[in-house]
């Protein structure tokens, strides 16, 4: 994934290209734009995640306790054992 500061030079390089009157670059500044959003997003989530499992650390919690679960795995897992849902 590319970092936050690499996608606002391609969104400057856009403008750019955008203000010299290549309307092409409109769609390409749209994509790049709800790229930066979801990055943000992303971002913002990570530092308060972190920001809780210090919390939780410094309060005495054990660092593997703080972990999220891997739930994902666990329905994946059981998803694949129960066969095809259509079985015709």
């Amino acid at each position: 994934m590319a970092t936050l500061e690499k996608l606002l030079e391609q969104k400057q390089a856009l403008e750019d290209r955008l203000d010299a009157g290549d309307l092409s670059a409109e769609a390409a500044l749209e994509r790049i734009d709800n790229a930066i959003a979801a990055r943000t997003r992303q971002i913002d989530y990570s530092q308060k995640r972190l920001s809780a499992v210090k919390a939780a650390v410094a309060k005495g919690v054990p660092l593997q306790e703080t972990k999220p679960d891997k739930v994902a795995a666990r329905v994946n897992k059981a998803r694949k054992s129960k066969g095809p849902i259509n079985r015709f």
